[in-house]
């Protein structure tokens, strides 16, 4: 299951991306606190077959926080956590320091081995 963080300031509008690939096509929902997220005033889930955006008109500081998609059907369900967050805010789920991490181990293993 893919999904995008969204960075976005106050007062601009923000789209949280999900795809899952799954046959059949799932069903999508969103939460955020462990409560169910529906399309109202302000916020508008769209489905699109394998992929669902949920869109805020007009992010507020409330808006800020975790959201999770949950894809389901007759086969399983799956979910992800995507970030929204204010500019200048570092939100990661810890892929970017692994990966830091392990460029830092593979280049001390390089110096041990040629004694750098």
């Amino acid at each position: 299951m893919e999904s995008k963080n969204a960075e976005i300031p106050v007062g601009r509008s923000a789209a949280l991306q999900c795809n899952a690939i799954a046959v059949p096509k799932p069903d999508f929902e969103w939460y955020r606190d462990d409560k169910r997220i529906f399309s109202a005033e302000g916020i508008k889930i769209q489905n699109y077959g394998t992929h669902s955006v949920l869109m805020v008109s007009n992010v507020t500081e409330e808006h800020y926080g975790n959201y999770t998609c949950v894809a389901t059907n007759k086969l399983g369900i799956n979910n992800a956590n995507l970030f929204l967050y204010r500019p200048g805010t570092v939100k990661d789920n810890g892929s970017t320091c692994l990966t830091q991490s392990l460029w830092l181990l593979l280049a001390s293993i390089t110096c041990l081995l040629f004694k750098c």
